[in-house]
Parts: C-alpha cells; structure tokens; sequence
C-alpha cells in the first residue's frame, strides 16, 4: 500500500491544451434525459420528489460536462476566429490610447499578451499533435492571389490587452527587425505619433525617403496644433528642404574633426586605420586654422582646403594668430626684412619669415598646438600628404555638390529658409524628418546619414556635459545603410542624455556587412539594444540569433508506449502493457521558423527586464 501511495504522488497531470469541445455531447445527452425523465414521470403520474431528484442529478452532470467542453471549445474557437484581416483604429482611438499611455508614463505598443512558458507549450502542441486542428485554418488564410498571410492563430493563444511599456525601459535602446512590408513603417508611425503628443524632440532618418512615413509625422504635428514644429529635409526636393548645418553644433573643434573622421570610418573602427587618424588630424588642424582666422569652418571651406594647396591658407593663419597676441613691431619686421634690406613679399619668403618669429620668439610665451599641428602639415611630404588624404577628397565633394552645398553648409546670407542644427533641433522641440535619398544614389545618401549620425552623436555628449538632459527620438530606418561608429556610440552611451535610439534594419547580416563583415562588431551593437522587436523576418541566422535570445524553458513531453506478446504457457496466450511517461525536455521558447510565419504588423518583443510580449499593430486610418 505504500508503494502504491508513493507511485500515485510521483503523477503529473498533464492537460491537451486545444481539442474539440467533446463534453458538450454529452451535457446536450444529460440534459435532454433529465428533461425527457421529468416529463415523461409526470406524464405517467410518478412521484414528484424521486423526478426532481433524478432530473436534479442530470442536470448537474449536464452542467459540470458543460462547463468543462464549453472551456475548451471557446479556446478553439477563438483560434478559429483569430483575426487574420489586418487592424484599423481610428485618429481619435489612437489618441486616446496616447493619452493614457502618456498619464503613466509609458508607450503604448497596440495589443497582445505576455508569452510564457504555457504559451509556448500549446504553440508547441499546434505544430505537432495538435496541428489537424489549425491546418484549415491556414489554408484559410489566404490572400486572393493565394499567399499564405502567416499563422495568425499564434496571436489567439492568450487573451490580448493593450500593452504599456514604462518611458525608462527606452532609454536602453531599441532594435526593431523585419522584412520587408512586415510592419516596420507603421510601427514607427505609432512611435512617433506619441513622441509627437509628448512634445518631445523627434529626429527620422529615412535612407529610402518614404513619403508616408513623413507625411504621417506631419500629420502628427498639425493635430498636436505645432505644425511648425515639422521639420522635412531630401536632397531630391531642395526647394521644399530645410537646411542642416551639421558642423553648426559643437563645444570643443576637434568633436567637428570627428565629424569628419566617421565618414571615413563608415563602419569600421575610428581608431584601427592610419588614414582615419592622419585624416582626423588635418580636418582638425584646418578647423582650428578656419577659427583662428575668424571663420566659422562648413563642409565648403574645409572641401575647398584639402583639394587646394594650404600655403596660403597656413601663411593667413600665421598671420592672424601673431598679430592676435600683439608682437613688437620692430622685432617682427627684422625678422620680414632680408639681408639685403627688402621685406618679404612672395607667399614661400613671407611664410618662411613668419614660421621663423613664431617659433624662435612668439612660442615662449604663446605656443599654440593646433598651430603648430598646421604648420607640421604644411611642411609635410606632399606626394605622402595627399596620398594620405585622398579618401577625404570625395567624401567632401559628395556632401558638397549641389545641392547639398546649400543644404549641409548653408549661408545665411544666401539661404533663405529654414536653418537647423542639431542643438536647435533639440532646444525646439522640433520634429525633423531627414530623407537620404539612397535610391537614387547610396553613395551620396549612406555620407549623409553618417555625416548626421555623427552630429547627432556629439550633441549627444555635449547634452551630456554640459545641459540638462531631456527626451530626443531618433528613430533610424533601414539602420544598416547608415551604421557607423558615432551611431553605435549612440546605442552605447546616449541613453544617459536621454536620447531613445530605435534601429530598424531586415537581417542582423546587413548590420555585420555594413561594418566591414565584422561579426563582432555586429554583436556590439545588437549588444547595446535592451529592447529587441521582432516582426517577421525569413533571414536564418537573424532567426536563430533572436530564438537563442529568448530562451529556453523546461517542456513537458508526453510519451506512451504499447507492448504486446505471446506467452509459452498453454493457459495465458498472449499478454500486453501500456504505459505513460512525461518528460522534460530543454526547448526554444519560440521556435526559429516560425518567425517566418508571423503576419503582418505582428510582433515579438524582448523588451529590458526580460519580459516577452506578443502583440500587434494597428494602422491609424483618419
């Protein structure tokens, strides 16, 4: 008997999440032969007490089959009623649920649930034994053309409810992955839309140039009643484009030289080329020679300093820093004047005579390295000069060109609208979106973004030093195309002056292309993103990379056994056993492949704390 006892406690009950509804048949049974017995007694004049009690016990076995397979044929229904149209809310919908979402703090993200381990295992059960039950299903959901539309069932697993994401879980950046038409776009107008209601600095980087996707952050402002805080940007549109000055932001010079070096760098390491830091080092000395001199140092300028002999511009500078720190006449015309007695006139003689007062007089007391940097260019191998700088060269001369030569490095005097710089972007509140215009030329349009992203990047610590830090979206779209080292800098650091980075890109393959192939690199920025949103992606590593993300969990297996045998004893002709078993077993708390299946504007996240949410997107129609 006790082992018996303790066989009985080791036992798990093990449920079949999703079948038919068999009970109802029989409660319709128990019911109708309560109800026949009533009638049927007093029609034949039996005893009302023994009828009511007998009907009574019917329909409680009625009831209690009932309850059982209505339970589990609502959940097979809700699979079956699953919503595989695609979800419209209104303006007015959409900003109430902005609303609320802004009184608590938070962000809405639409609808859905949390996917537990329970989740998991009845997915696990429609893929396998279970899987007759959602085959109609999928073939029912079917574009007119015949294109299978996903497994819109998944979402039917658990009851949705709107999904709120507390502001702070942003500010660890976020990674949004799918292919393409799966939802990116709107995702991001649901984004923005709320970033807009919270008067918040929004910056869109758009490498296509979707019309949609600026005029829905338009849209956003006008119903907030500040149009004027849009702000539209496209090298293809100049005539409607603002202007974006982006050396006009900065508090230390060598952070503009820096500017300058991402584009070199692209992806790779600022730091890991000789002709990245020699680049770095002459955008610098240039930059400081342009304030010296009293200018204020544009994309122009410094184009115009690398493809034209810097004698001259060196000589100017000379001049203006001597002059600045008041020498003694009478010893600086000694030093213009000749043996002969004639002062110098030509540009080598006078900047000869000018390098000689600076460093044998003027240094002791006013030594200025970045002067000093100028000059050690100037006296430079000029065939290994220009061999070093000849990535600079083309890189300016692409940002330069019409009509990016008004619109990256705007004249005031000459420009007549709109003038941004980052900073201002953010003191105004301004929502910008800037379109690369990749398209029509990657080249052109990859300098652009990596120009931006460097901007942005360097305000970014500049917020950090020296203001008070508050809320700037950046929402990146097609990340790949423009991913260089200040916007990693910006996963990595900007959340503490509160810049919100989101990066949205097809296939982690595309991030790791973009930096040189660097699987490494690639892992450092998938590292920095707290916050990962998965829509549907058909890549293989983007989706094993994502199901090793998420984790595994402890399932429950069921397995059974059938044995049978024929016996030597004359008396007991055949024998057989039959046995049970439930195992657990390691398994992915969603399956690789089924990322593949998820239809449009649905979604798995993996967001900071570690909590994973299911849900969908609506479209926002007016």
């Amino acid at each position: 008997m006790a082992s018996s006892s303790r066989f009985r406690n080791q036992i798990q009950p093990y449920e079949i999440p999703f079948r038919p509804g068999l009970e109802l048949k029989a409660a319709w049974t128990w019911g109708a032969a309560g109800a026949l017995g009533l009638m049927g007694g007093l029609a034949l004049g039996m005893p009302l007490m023994p009828l009511l009690t007998t009907s009574s016990i019917a329909g409680f076995f009625a009831w209690n089959r009932y309850k059982i397979g209505h339970r589990y044929q609502q959940k097979l229904d809700a699979l079956h009623q699953s919503a595989g149209h695609l979800w419209f809310i209104s303006t007015d919908e959409a900003e109430t649920h902005y609303r609320i979402a802004r009184e608590k703090d938070a962000i809405w993200f639409g609808r859905g649930f949390r996917w537990t381990k329970h989740t998991a295992e009845r997915m696990y059960y429609l893929l396998g034994p279970g899987a007759e039950l959602v085959e109609p299903l999928e073939t029912k959901q079917t574009t007119e053309s015949g294109e299978f539309i996903g497994k819109v069932w998944i979402h039917a697993l658990e009851t949705e409810r709107d999904i709120l994401l507390p502001l702070d879980a942003l500010k660890g950046q976020t990674l949004i992955l799918g292919t393409t038409r799966a939802g990116k776009t709107r995702l991001y107008d649901l984004l923005i839309s709320q970033a807009v209601e919270r008067g918040e600095s929004v910056i869109i980087i758009d490498p296509k140039g979707d019309k949609e996707l600026a005029a829905n952050a338009k849209k956003a402002c006008e119903r907030m009643g500040t149009p004027e805080r849009f702000a539209y940007f496209h090298p293809a549109h100049p005539e409607d484009s603002c202007a974006i000055d982006v050396l006009g932001s900065w508090n230390r010079a060598t952070g503009l030289a820096s500017r300058i070096a991402a584009l070199i760098s692209a992806g790779g390491d600022s730091n890991s080329d000789p002709f990245i830091s020699f680049g770095w080092r002459v955008m610098n000395n240039f930059i400081h020679g342009l304030l010296i001199l009293g200018q204020k140092p544009t994309l122009k300028s410094l184009r115009t300093l690398v493809e034209t002999n810097p004698t001259e511009f060196t000589l100017a500078v000379l001049k203006a820093y001597i002059q600045q720190n008041d020498p003694k006449p009478e010893i600086l015309h000694s030093y213009l004047t000749a043996k002969n007695g004639k002062v110098a006139e030509d540009v080598p003689g006078q900047l000869a005579a000018y390098k000689k007062f600076y460093r044998e007089v003027l240094s002791k007391t006013a030594a200025s390295p970045e002067l000093e940097g100028l000059l050690s260019d100037e006296e430079h191998d000029k065939e290994h000069f220009s061999k070093m700088i000849v990535s600079l060269t083309p890189l300016l001369a692409m940002l330069t060109s019409r009509p990016l030569d008004t619109l990256l490095s705007p004249d005031p005097t000459t420009f007549h609208g709109r003038i941004l710089t980052a900073q201002r972007i953010i003191d105004q509140n301004l929502v910008t979106y800037i379109g690369l215009d990749t398209l029509s030329d990657s080249a052109v349009g990859q300098a652009i973004g990596s120009i931006i992203a460097a901007d942005l990047a360097s305000t970014a610590g500049d917020v950090y030093n020296y203001q008070i830090p508050k809320p700037i979206n950046i929402f990146i779209d097609e990340g790949a195309e423009v991913l260089n080292q200040p916007i990693i800098q910006l996963l990595n650091k900007g959340g503490g002056a509160l810049f919100r980075v989101f990066l949205a890109t097809q296939t982690l393959s595309d991030i790791a292309a973009r930096l040189n192939g660097s699987q490494q690199r690639a892992n450092q920025v998938i590292g920095n993103t707290n916050n990962t949103i998965v829509l549907r992606i058909i890549d293989q590593n983007t989706q094993e990379t994502q199901t090793r993300k998420f984790g595994k969990f402890p399932m429950s297996r069921m397995g059974t056994a059938l044995g049978s045998g024929i016996s030597p004893h004359p008396m007991d002709m055949n024998n057989g056993s039959y046995s049970e078993s439930m195992n657990l077993v390691d398994t992915d708390l969603f399956p690789s492949s089924e990322f593949a299946s998820l239809p449009a504007l649905q979604y798995l996240a993996h967001f900071s704390g570690g909590t994973i949410i299911k849900g969908r997107i609506p479209i926002v129609r007016d």
